[in-house]
């Protein structure tokens, strides 16, 4: 029986986490759940779940939590809370779905105790880089993909991260609400547009992030520090049918695809259950009599920019600096403060502003976050 933690249980990816691990009881035994401020619907989860710890990380209500359990759990808040929640209840994995940048020191935690981790949390080494990748070097701590792309190439390499014979690694995109808008009409696309994804249900953020492509490009750093991969090799594709997830090219030339469905609960049971493959009792097989046609398309970095930036922040090292600056610039543009197109510039701006500064800890790195967002925020 593997003990698992999942952390950001009230998200999206979270909840999906929850599905999986409920639908094999007898594999997966849930010791803890931590949301940061939904207080009600980490009460309404953990009741399905039964975890023997509640982790609410954020300055939720204390007492609609306890109120709203129907059983006896053990309840964490305050300001380590988060990290506590990587330790309670013993877990052989932490589930980490925490959004943005606030997942990392719950990651140098996991790391620091050698427990592996199911990552979700992407900018934990976007923004982490060189500092989280020696980490995960030095402890030899297992970090398990769970982004469909990243999954994908894990599973094209044999579960492992060996790219010794590995020429290129390609990452798929859907291309988002705007793949055939022009230039002008995504620089004042409506926020009710940019949040129609046309493949994947998800939250607030990470749709923004699709319509823009920054989601890719974080993808794309991600692929750098976790494979050493240099950035030139590590190419996005945008797929509108979402069916192959990421693909793997050899020395000789050859490619292993890996394709699924359009649900994210496949790469979440990968993860969860690695080492072993079970069938799905969850997602449904692809249908190949009904897939028509496949297409790929080469990216438009001019319409995309923040596809573009991203590649120039791993040749600047100011991945930490694109991923702040974009969540910022995104909170910025689901307020209503700015335009979509804003959203490089603000990026752009503060790449060239913070270029240079090269922290050393997580520390430094939470340090120079804080100072990012005044920057942006003086922007307006």
């Amino acid at each position: 029986m593997k003990k698992i933690a999942i952390l950001g249980a009230t998200g999206s990816v979270g909840r999906q986490t929850l599905d999986v691990a409920l639908a094999y009881p007898e594999e997966i035994e849930i010791v803890c759940m931590s949301a940061h401020t939904h207080a009600e619907d980490l009460a309404e989860l953990a009741n399905l779940a039964r975890p023997e710890y509640v982790v609410l990380t954020g300055g939720g209500d204390v007492s609609k939590l306890k109120s709203a359990l129907i059983y006896d759990a053990k309840v964490i808040s305050g300001k380590d809370a988060l990290k506590l929640a990587c330790n309670a209840g013993d877990p052989d994995l932490v589930a980490l779905s925490v959004l943005g940048i606030a997942g990392l020191p719950a990651f140098e935690e996991c790391l620091k105790n050698h427990t592996t981790v199911a990552l979700a949390n992407k900018e934990s080494l976007v923004c982490g880089g060189e500092v989280t990748k020696s980490m995960i070097d030095e402890t030899g701590t297992l970090v398990l993909p769970v982004d469909s792309e990243h999954s994908a190439l894990f599973q094209c390499l044999g579960q492992k991260y060996d790219v010794q014979k590995v020429r290129r690694l390609w990452v798929t995109a859907s291309g988002g609400p705007f793949l055939n808008w022009e230039k002008e009409k995504i620089y004042n696309a409506p926020k009710e547009s940019a949040l129609k994804h046309p493949r994947w249900d998800m939250g607030q953020k990470i749709t923004i992030d699709s319509a823009s492509l920054a989601n890719k490009g974080l993808e794309v750093i991600e692929a750098h520090y976790m494979y050493h991969m240099e950035p030139q090799d590590i190419k996005v594709l945008v797929h509108p049918q979402s069916m192959v997830h990421s693909m793997v090219e050899f020395d000789d030339c050859s490619l292993l695809a890996q394709l699924g469905p359009v649900d994210m609960r496949m790469p979440i049971q990968k993860a969860l259950l690695y080492p072993q493959m079970k069938e799905s009792r969850l997602t449904k097989a692809l249908d190949f009599y009904e897939i028509s046609r496949l297409d790929f398309i080469e990216p438009d970095m001019e319409r995309f920019p923040c596809l573009r930036l991203a590649y120039d922040a791993m040749e600047t090292k100011t991945t930490a600096v694109f991923n702040t600056a974009n969540e910022a610039a995104v909170d910025l543009y689901l307020n209503d403060w700015i335009c979509f197109g804003r959203i490089p510039e603000i990026i752009e701006d503060s790449m060239q502003t913070f270029c240079g500064r090269n922290p050393q800890s997580i520390e430094e790195i939470l340090s120079m976050d804080t100072e990012i967002r005044k920057h942006v925020a003086s922007m307006l």
